[in-house]
C-alpha cells in the first residue's frame, strides 16, 4: 500500500505543477493581450503602425517574446506605458515558464531517486533486496562485468537509491506482481534474490520472489542466498538450481576473486559476459 501511495503522490505532483503552470500562463497571456487591444485602441488613430489586428497581434508576439524587432511601436505616452507593462509581462511569463520547467525537472529527478520508475532496457541483472551485502554484490557486479552492465535494485527498505551512481533503483515490494513488470524481469539475464533478515524465515521470503521471477523469466538464471539448507529441495522443486549460502557469499565478497562462487555461476548459468563484452566493444 505504501508503494501505491508513493507512485499516486508524485502522480499528483506533476499534474498539480502542469496545472499550475497552464494557470498562470494563462492569467498572464489574458493580461497582456487585454493591455495589447487597449494599446491597438490608443494607438490606432495616430499611428498607422497599428492599422490592423494582424499589425497589432505581430507587435504582442515580438514584445511579449522579448523578441523587439522595432518595426512596430507605440507613440503616444499611454501607448508607451501600456507597451511597458507589455514588456513586463513578457518578463513574467518567461519566469513562470523557467520556473516550472526546472520544477518538473526536479520531479522527474526525485522519482528516479525514489524509485518511482519502469525499467525499459534489456539483458539487465535484477538485485531483489537492500541487505548487508547488497552493496558488495554490486561491487562484486562492477568488478567482474564492467561498467556497462545494467544493474536494478528492487527494495521497500529504504527511500532513496542507496547506490545512485551504479544501479537504478524501484522502490516496490519485490513479491508484487507489478514489480516483475516495472523492472521488465522478463527480459534480465540473471536475478539476484538476497535473504532479507528483517523476516523471521528469510529463506521462506525468499522463496516467493523466486517463485514470481521463475514465472516470469524462466529462461534467466536465478541466484538465491539461502541461509537454510533444507529449502533448497523447495527450491528446485520451483526449478531453481543456483545457490549461495550467507558464508560462502560472504567469502566471495571479501576476496573479489574472479573463481569466486558467485561470479562462476553467473558466468555458467548466463551470457552475461558475452553480452558485456560486446557492449564494450561497441562502445570502444
Amino acid at each position: 500500500m505504501n508503494e501505491i501511495m508513493k507512485k499516486v503522490s508524485f502522480n499528483r505532483q506533476i499534474t498539480d505543477r502542469i496545472k499550475h503552470s497552464f494557470a498562470w500562463i494563462s492569467i498572464t497571456v489574458v493580461i497582456s493581450l487585454s493591455i495589447t487591444f487597449i494599446v491597438f485602441a490608443v494607438e490606432r488613430d495616430v499611428n498607422i503602425q497599428f492599422d490592423s489586428f494582424g499589425e497589432m497581434f505581430w507587435w504582442w508576439i515580438v514584445t511579449i517574446s522579448g523578441l523587439g524587432y522595432g518595426d512596430v511601436y507605440p507613440v503616444t505616452v499611454e501607448g508607451k506605458i501600456l507597451g511597458a507593462l507589455v514588456i513586463a509581462s513578457g518578463l513574467v511569463l518567461l519566469a513562470i515558464v523557467i520556473s516550472e520547467v526546472a520544477d518538473l525537472i526536479r520531479i522527474t529527478y526525485d522519482r528516479r531517486e525514489k524509485g518511482i520508475i519502469r525499467i525499459g532496457y534489456s539483458n539487465h541483472v535484477v538485485i531483489y533486496g537492500y541487505t548487508s551485502l547488497t552493496a558488495g554484490v554490486v561491487k562484486l557486479l562492477r568488478e567482474h562485468f564492467g561498467k556497462h552492465l545494467k544493474i536494478v535494485l528492487i527494495s521497500n527498505d529504504t527511500d532513496f537509491n542507496p547506490f545512485p551512481k551504479e544501479v537504478d533503483f524501484i522502490y516496490a515490494n519485490p513479491i508484487d506482481k507489478e514489480t516483475f513488470v516495472e523492472a521488465n524481469a522478463s527480459e534480465a539475464l540473471a536475478s539476484i534474490i538476497l535473504a532479507n533478515d528483517r523476516f523471521t524465515d528469510p529463506d521462506a521470503y525468499s522463496l516467493v520472489i523466486a517463485t514470481g521471477v521463475e514465472r516470469h523469466n524462466a529462461n534467466a538464471v536465478t541466484i538465491v542466498e539461502v541461509m537454510d539448507d533444507s529449502y533448497k529441495a523447495l527450491y528446485k522443486e520451483g526449478k531453481i538450481e543456483a545457490f549461495i549460502k550467507r558464508k560462502e557469499l560472504l567469502q566471495d565478497l571479501l576476496s573479489h576473486s574472479k573463481d569466486s562462487k558467485f561470479v562462476r555461476i553467473i558466468e555458467k548459468e548466463t551470457p552475461l559476459q558475452f553480452v558485456q563484452e560486446q557492449i564494450q566493444t561497441e562502445v570502444v
